[in-house]
């Protein structure tokens, strides 16, 4: 899994992205609230002791102003606030943050000026918390979040590592679980008690399929053997024997490589085989095919050609293709196209329609839509075989008809 989109790192990033924007809302809301006792309280409380400044003036009474106000009248006004525009003003006044409210009056200037340094601080205090509590509100979102998180996946993950280590359905963790944890592992649990019946049923099909196939199949090459040795004196009838005790021979050993890759296909280790010589026999091994037919085949092949991998394997993938390259065309040619890493088998047959060819690869499939001929298992096997040997398979139609077949291979040089 890539960490960046694991379900942990996720639901870590969901509360550290839930603080953020709590606690941006709450810093936003802290900001405009000082701005407003700045702006309206403060201001206000100016604009009224001014207003009563100036009445006290003008019945030359003398007003004494509150703690932390100071008051100035004509030319009393320091210098900094003789030149300035009337109104709220913000300055430095004998070295302090002051804030000063000026206003002229029938031909006098009158200032009210209110220290700031206190609320200044104060200020500062108060956003200088928000923005610590800002930063550990994330802090303390994300390991919340982690160790929600890891809780949250530690079923999850011991449940995976219980399916993958085969363990058996009940024992899986949290199958009693009474949450979503539980109805998942009694899901797989479900679901895997299926697949183990399967994958008995399917063991005891192969072993039988092994011991009923092997049996005539031995039968069958004893006898031509025998055949063989008393058709001395009978050359042409001779070959006949001999081709069947060769075809017999190959099916015996392609049961068993076939029920081997069913069963156990981690132990079928290959070597370097010559893929021309594997192709050249299976082209001679399906020509009768074509008798009766005003149908050609050619094998255009580059010399040396070699793979790694099973020869019984090789040559079902390839005979599954050139049997239905020469089952399925009428007239025209066949051509074998053989190249270092690849072969090429095409033919101009009627082609496939374009529901099938998506589809050609699964089982039961068949290579027309009303076709009742075979089984619909070859190209599912031929499937199956390349990806074993770690070949690619690919399926193309030509523009001018016909099917072409594509198997690609890593070449290797002989002897490695």
């Amino acid at each position: 899994m890539r960490p960046e989109r694991s379900l942990k790192r996720r639901i870590a990033q969901s509360f550290a992205l839930l603080a953020f924007i709590l606690s941006l809302f709450f810093c936003l809301v802290s900001y405009t609230a000082v701005e407003v006792i700045e702006s309206e309280v403060m201001d206000d409380r100016l604009e009224k002791i001014i207003e009563v400044l100036i009445a006290h003036n003008s019945r030359q009474e003398q007003y004494v102003p509150p703690p932390g106000i100071s008051i100035f009248i004509g030319d009393g006004i320091p210098q900094e606030l003789r030149s300035v525009q009337p109104g709220i003003q913000e300055l430095l006044l004998h070295g302090r943050e002051s804030q000063a409210l000026v206003r002229d009056h029938n031909g006098g200037r009158y200032a009210v000026v209110q220290d700031m340094t206190q609320f200044e601080h104060l200020e500062f205090v108060i956003f200088s918390s928000l923005g610590i509590g800002f930063i550990t509100s994330l802090l303390l979102a994300l390991i919340v979040g982690l160790a929600t998180a890891r809780s949250i996946v530690a079923p999850l993950t011991a449940l995976a590592d219980a399916v993958a280590a085969s363990t058996r359905p009940s024992a899986l963790p949290g199958v009693d679980a009474d949450d979503e944890i539980g109805i998942l592992a009694r899901a797989f649990a479900h679901r895997t008690e299926e697949l183990q019946q399967f994958l008995s049923r399917e063991r005891l099909f192969t072993s039988d399929v092994s011991h009923e196939l092997r049996t005539p199949l031995t039968i069958m090459l004893g006898a031509a053997e025998l055949l063989k040795l008393r058709l001395n004196n009978s050359p042409g009838q001779q070959e006949i024997a001999e081709r069947i005790r060769r075809v017999a021979a190959e099916t015996t050993e392609r049961v068993s490589a076939l029920l081997l890759l069913s069963r156990a296909p981690e132990k079928l280790a290959g070597t370097v085989v010559s893929v021309n010589s594997l192709v050249r026999i299976e082209l001679e091994r399906y020509s009768p095919l074509l008798v009766g037919k005003s149908v050609e085949w050619r094998f255009e092949e580059a010399d040396g050609v070699w793979a790694q991998g099973r020869p019984e394997l090789i040559g079902i993938a390839v005979g599954n293709l050139v049997r239905n390259a020469f089952q399925h065309t009428e007239c025209g040619d066949v051509t074998v196209r053989l190249r270092h890493g690849c072969i090429v088998i095409e033919d101009t047959g009627p082609g496939l329609p374009e529901s099938i060819a998506q589809r050609l690869f699964e089982r039961f499939v068949h290579g027309r839509e009303t076709s009742t001929e075979g089984t619909g298992l070859g190209l599912s096997i031929v499937k199956r075989v390349t990806e074993h040997l770690g070949w690619d398979i690919r399926f193309e139609q030509p523009e001018q008809g016909g099917s072409r077949f594509v198997l690609e291979f890593p070449p290797v040089a002989p002897g490695h």
